[in-house]
């Protein structure tokens, strides 16, 4: 799948990468994304295999993204950026 974000949900996404702790802007949408399910997902979406494992994989890597921000182990915002949207590139093609 391709998203393209506008340029004030970019600046969302950075905003929470850099003052959030978190040390990727992936780990930082995770979050995002994980938040928004919480509340908005329907209940039987909630009991189905997948999400749940969605779901534990991904405050797995937002615990260890927390963690490793702790310890230092950040990467710069616009590092992060580039590697994103080489990626979104590369799943174009």
């Amino acid at each position: 799948m391709q998203i393209t974000l506008s340029s004030q949900q970019t600046q969302i996404l950075q905003t929470l990468f850099q003052q959030g702790g978190y040390p990727s802007l992936e780990i930082a949408l995770d979050a995002a994304l994980l938040s928004l399910a919480d509340q908005i997902a329907p209940q039987d979406m909630l009991d189905t295999p997948e999400y749940l494992a969605w779901l534990e994989q991904t405050r797995l890597q937002i615990t260890e993204g927390v963690h490793a921000a702790e310890q230092g182990e950040v990467l710069d915002a616009d590092v992060m950026i580039t590697q994103l949207q080489a990626k979104v590139a590369t799943a174009q093609l």
